[in-house]
């Protein structure tokens, strides 16, 4: 399916950062009873992203072929029209994917990727192209 196993990887660690975001934004108290549960949510979420940013690191210097094929069957997800999906959801899907981006200079590879907020109201589920639940 994927040309590298470090792709799916990319879509997993990047699918666990958006679902610990999806599961846990909005719903922080500083104070009261929901203060400890709030602090591991952030915690939740600052690990999975912290994973992903790790995953991309390694992968520039290992294999940047995977993190530009990542990038490219995302963009290629996000701009395919699908059955049921409304003209606004479709505008947002093409602006999410304007988000993502992939290029390699002299001075090294970048890579760019929407925060996980960006995708509510996209109707897209958490995993993306042929991994969603």
């Amino acid at each position: 399916m994927y040309r590298f196993d470090e792709t799916k990887n990319l879509f997993i660690a990047y699918a666990k950062w958006r679902d610990a975001v999806d599961r846990t934004e909005g719903n922080e108290t500083v104070f009261g009873s929901n203060a400890e549960i709030s602090e591991i949510a952030r915690d939740l979420r600052e690990d999975a992203e912290f994973e992903l940013r790790i995953l991309i690191q390694d992968l520039k210097k290992q294999n940047p072929a995977a993190i530009k094929e990542w990038v490219e069957l995302t963009k290629q997800f996000l701009n395919e029209p699908g059955l049921g999906v409304s003209e606004e959801q479709m505008q947002l899907r093409k602006q999410i994917a304007r988000d993502w981006k992939y290029s390699r200079s002299p001075l090294g590879i970048s890579v760019r990727y929407p925060h996980p907020s960006q995708y509510w109201g996209s109707g897209i589920g958490v995993l993306g192209p042929d991994l969603d639940w």
